[in-house]
């Protein structure tokens, strides 16, 4: 122990003795472990941190499977499994919605689930206060009550207790409330508010092919594994198919880790962020070490001396690793700050990226990992220039010091050889920055099929209850769209039940007059929205064929549709698909159950997704469609000749004086929606990009350091040579030659890298190759020419050396 705090002392001495080169290493360490501690805190909130549920690892989801991947299951489907499946403790019931809270100050929309009652003992969810469903609650004629989230009860009610037992008006309906969920519980999503799912789900149509949003949770039972609950769910889905060929043919079940399940989408992109980050710790290490080889030059002489004096080799290696470790664990110390810093700025570009209901924060696990990571660090950079350093020769070293020269040709190559490594991982990182930006400015270029300049958005969630009948819909819908027409500065004015590059919308099936599925296996679908009259006109979409919906296309008039470009030739090909007629439902109704319709026109295709390409849709009017489907949200557009937030104050005027109690939610223009689509890209294409820049900040600084120190021990030689007749031209051009050929091998080393690793890039690339050739080029030419700028003051200082101070130098 007094040999360690010995070492610490004289570390800390040796330290205080350099304070330039301590201040350089502990900020290029704390910058590579800065970033690579904030990622982990992400990584480790997403993907290391199990859920805060009891024993989480056995809860999984139980999803429906068919042709179009996993879905929702049918309410029908998911009794039947809770009712015949054996490997499961319980499978429960939950689906995300929203509701209206009114009369405890402005209406407020909150985020809501309706979950079954044996969810919350499934989950080892205990109220904090109060408690939460009972069975006799979760019933088709079950009291309505309500649990409330810990955030929304200190929120809107003060954290009082006196609410318990008292009731709150959620969509125009009384529910008791019982009970306050602890804080942080939040499943899939957060919510504000927890009802029963029973009185809901009682009310849906008998239609297995109904997907109303259902998630089927449950837990699996002691020594029970996912695939054998897989193999029973396949089996029951199977003769439930036998059961109900109609519905069920090509349907079955796949049961996911919960967790898995909620990190599926961003897996990928934290994993390559990790690895991008850990590059620009590799390079600040690479530069840390060159550091300590250039400051072992001149501290030849002292380990020379100790080691006459009796000093081991291992004695002198474990000093010069105490002084690593100390700088890297000063350098993780500060890294921390900076990622306590960044933590918030990161999240916010994240823009959603990362889940919610992960809370990322800097635990003791992302201490630990700082820590471990700081001494790893340390020993990293730090154990060859201190192997170097030990093996000095006794004798030669005192003489060369004696001369003023400690640095020999291969410490020289050593150094050359970790700055083309700092080249060879900043080119990896500006490669794939760059092919990220490149997909980027792609993604950004698509035509989305609508004009999107001069767009206002707000979403309008109608209560069930207050808005219970279609024609109370029809009334405000309509006097909403016609204020909203008048308001100054409004061109047009419309209404749909899911927008444009939002990811939304609803898949139906449908049948074509005439045209019969003779199968299940023939069944088809299409997207399907609702909109207002005007709504094409507003939003700037094309006419192709036939016409748009007008005022005269009600509840009372002949059912039409119209349907966009992708639909017309994926159905309809090489025929006019005008006055053809459709049914929705996978096989044909009667007339008077379900009404055909008419098709009346065809539109451009409009995009869901920037990077997403056109898919077949169908447009009905939304007082046809609510007949069938009925209509209790949709979205008011908004086409303004100036700035369009200017109209959201108008907008909530309007508003309040049809219904004061209606709420408008998520108010956007459609700039602001389509960057909230692309939101994940740009997250990643924008630390990428910082971390590249970093990346090619320190391999800059790493040339320059070292052809600095070359020109440093060079000076006799330089001296010498222009005494000789060496011109100022042919010094420069030996310095930047030589920077020149440690850039070219970095470069050479790191696109031999880039082409097999950028592979791994290719899912995250959009309308470009993982090898594009410009972004290589490009890239390459990039670092070759910062590299050579860096050579370019030292190489300006080599040919100002005065000879005779250079031969005095000698």
């Amino acid at each position: 122990m007094d040999t360690i705090l010995h070492d610490l002392r004289y570390a800390l001495r040796i330290l205080a003795r350099y304070p330039g080169f301590t201040a350089i290493a502990i900020l290029t360490l704390a910058l590579g472990i800065g970033a690579n501690t904030a990622i982990f805190s992400v990584v480790n909130a997403v993907l290391l941190r199990p859920l805060n549920f009891r024993d989480p690892a056995r809860l999984v989801i139980v999803a429906e499977k068919n042709s179009y991947g996993l879905v929702s299951t049918s309410y029908q489907n998911w009794m039947d499994w809770r009712d015949q499946s054996r490997s499961f403790e319980s499978i429960e019931g939950t689906r995300t919605t929203t509701l209206t809270l009114t009369g405890a100050g402005e209406p407020e929309r909150l985020n809501a689930q309706m979950s079954t009652a044996g969810l919350f003992p499934l989950l080892g969810a205990n109220a904090v206060a109060g408690r939460t469903f009972t069975a006799d609650e979760d019933s088709a004629s079950g009291t309505p009550v309500a649990v409330l989230s810990y955030g929304l009860w200190q929120r809107r009610f003060g954290a009082s207790h006196e609410i318990l037992g008292k009731p709150i008006n959620l969509d125009s309906r009384p529910y008791t409330v019982v009970g306050v969920l602890p804080p942080g519980f939040q499943l899939l999503q957060p919510a504000d508010v927890f009802v029963p799912f029973t009185p809901w789900a009682k009310t849906l149509p008998d239609d297995r092919n109904w997907h109303p949003g259902i998630l089927a949770i449950a837990r699996l039972k002691p020594g029970i594994s996912r695939e054998q609950a897989s193999t029973e769910m396949v089996g029951i889905t199977k003769r439930l198919e036998q059961q109900y060929p109609i519905y069920n043919t090509g349907i079955s079940a796949k049961v996911v880790g919960l967790q898995e399940l909620m990190v599926q989408n961003v897996r990928p992109a934290l994993f390559l962020l990790l690895g991008a980050v850990s590059f620009v710790l590799l390079i600040a290490c690479a530069n840390v070490a060159n550091l300590l080889l250039a400051r072992a030059a001149s501290r030849g002489r002292e380990v020379a001396i100790r080691t006459s004096m009796g000093a081991s080799r291992g004695r002198i290696v474990r000093q010069l690793l105490t002084e690593s470790v100390l700088i890297s664990l000063v350098g993780g110390i500060l890294g921390l700050l900076l990622a306590s810093a960044a933590l918030g700025p990161l999240l916010k570009i994240s823009a959603g990226s990362v889940p919610k209901v992960f809370s990322v924060e800097l635990d003791r696990w992302v201490l630990a990992f700082t820590l471990g990571m700081s001494v790893l660090t340390g020993l990293l950079f730090g154990l060859v220039p201190a192997l170097r350093t030990a093996k000095l020769d006794l004798r030669e070293t005192l003489n060369e010091a004696s001369r003023g020269s400690t640095s020999g040709p291969r410490q020289h190559r050593l150094r050359g050889v970790l700055v083309g490594t700092e080249i060879a991982f900043a080119m990896l990182l500006l490669v794939g920055a760059g092919l990220l930006l490149r997909s980027f400015e792609r993604l950004q270029d698509v035509s989305a099929g609508f004009a999107p300049g001069h767009l206002l958005l707000a979403d309008l969630p109608l209560s069930q209850n207050a808005y219970a009948q279609p024609e109370q819909r029809f009334q405000f819908f309509d006097r909403l769209v016609d204020h909203a027409r008048t308001l100054p500065g409004v061109r047009s004015a419309a209404a749909a039940s899911f927008l444009p590059v939002s990811g939304l919308g609803g898949l139906i099936h449908f049948n074509i007059s005439g045209r019969p599925p003779k199968s299940p296996k023939e069944f088809i679908a299409a997207g399907y929205r609702t909109v207002s009259a005007n709504y094409f006109e507003t939003l700037g979409v094309p006419l192709l064929q036939g016409r748009l919906f007008t005022p005269g296309d009600h509840e009372r008039s002949p059912a039409v549709v119209v349907i966009n470009s992708t639909m017309a030739r994926t159905y309809f090909p090489n025929e006019n698909p005008l006055g053809k007629r459709m049914q929705l439902g996978a096989t044909p109704t009667p007339e008077k159950e379900v009404p055909t319709m008419e098709v009346v026109g065809v539109v451009g295709d409009v995009l869901q997704g920037l990077d997403l390409g056109p898919k077949a849709e169908m447009y009905l009017p939304f007082k046809q469609a609510d007949a069938l489907l009925p209509v209790f949200q949709m979205t008011v557009v908004l086409r303004t000749t100036a700035d369009p937030s200017l109209e959201t104050a108008a907008l909530r005027s309007t508003l309040a004086e049809i219904d004061p109690n209606q709420p408008l939610v998520n108010v956007r223009t459609m700039e602001q929606n389509m960057s909230t689509s692309v939101a994940q890209p740009r997250f990643r294409t924008w630390l990428i990009g910082i971390f590249a820049a970093l990346a090619l900040l320190l391999a800059a600084v790493g040339v320059y350091g070292v052809m600095s120190y070359t020109v440093t021990q060079r000076t006799s030689e330089i001296g010498i040579r222009i005494t000789l007749g060496a011109q100022s031209s042919d010094v420069f051009r030996s310095i930047v030659g030589e920077g020149a050929r440690i850039a070219l091998f970095g470069v050479a080393a790191g696109l031999a890298g880039a082409l097999v690793l950028t592979r791994l890039l290719q899912t995250f690339l959009y309308g470009i190759s993982a090898s594009d050739p410009t972004t290589f080029v490009a890239v390459a030419l990039l670092l070759t020419l910062v590299s050579v700028a860096a050579c370019y003051f030292p190489a300006r200082r080599a040919t100002r050396v005065d000879p005779i101070v250079a031969l005095r130098y000698e």
